[in-house]
Order: C-alpha cells, then structure tokens, then sequence
C-alpha cells in the first residue's frame, strides 16, 4: 500500500518558503485522496518548550485522522507513525513538504532504510538553502529515492 506523508507544513515554518507551496501541497492531498491514496502528516514540536505555534498551517487540507508529532527530525522517530505504518501494510511513501534538507531528508533516508519504497514530490517540496538542496537531492537520489519532477 503506498501513502502520502506531509511533512511539517506548519504556521511557523511557511512565511520562509514560496507562497504557492502550500497550494501545491493542498492539490497533491486532494489528488491522492481522490485516488484512494491515504494521506499521513507530520508535524514538529519542540523538545522541551510549549508546542503553543507550532500548529499545521491554517490553509492545510487536513483529511486524516493520520496526525504524529515529531521531536526529531524523522517522522520515523515517532513510534505510533511506524507502529501505523506497519498495521496499514505500508510499503511505499511518497513525501512533500518542508524542509527540503533537513526533516524531509531524515524521513526519506530513514523510510529506505526501513524497507520502503519512497518518491519525493519535487513539485510540493521546498529547502530554504538551495545550493545545499541540490546535493541533498543528489543524495537521495543515490539511495534510490525516486525524485519525481512537477508540473
């Protein structure tokens, strides 16, 4: 079974990204859901203070009841998101979301690891550091991470 993982579209995160991101964001969801597709999100919070603004983006389609919080920057160091994952015989992932180089490459280098077939949706995936983003994405791809180019 394959999902789709958002992955830290968050208020406090967007002012820093394209403002059509979350809009690309918003079109994928609603492609896989009419697809059949089961959408799974991802959320930072931090470690020790309040998670008080670290909320999903206002604008965010939300279709699931699929929502884990994160501390690290892999969704798989959430034990409910893998425990789920596993109960939901999940064997692909497609990823969007933010940031490009840093909590987006965690879950993609730790879902490969895990076993799972992984695309990252160019067209819903934004890094703040571009020239970093670009090795980031030829590393990803050398572990056999599809990168599917968008629209």
């Amino acid at each position: 079974m394959k999902i789709l993982l958002v992955i830290d579209i968050q208020q406090r995160y967007m002012a820093h990204y394209d403002p059509d991101l979350l809009s690309c964001v918003n079109a994928r969801i609603r492609e896989a859901q009419a697809a059949g597709t089961s959408v799974f999100y991802a959320r930072n919070i931090p470690r020790l203070e309040s998670t008080e603004n670290y909320d999903y983006a206002a604008e965010l389609l939300i279709v699931s009841e699929h929502l884990y919080d994160k501390k690290s920057p892999s969704a798989f160091s959430n034990h409910a998101f893998c425990a789920d994952l596993k109960k939901s015989d999940v064997t692909e992932i497609e990823m969007i979301g933010v940031d490009g180089n840093c909590c987006v490459k965690r879950t993609c280098l730790d879902a490969v690891a895990a076993g799972f077939e992984v695309t990252l949706n160019l067209s819903c995936i934004a890094a703040r550091n571009e020239k970093i983003y670009i090795k980031t994405l030829a590393e990803l791809a050398e572990k056999n991470i599809t990168l599917l180019q968008g629209d």
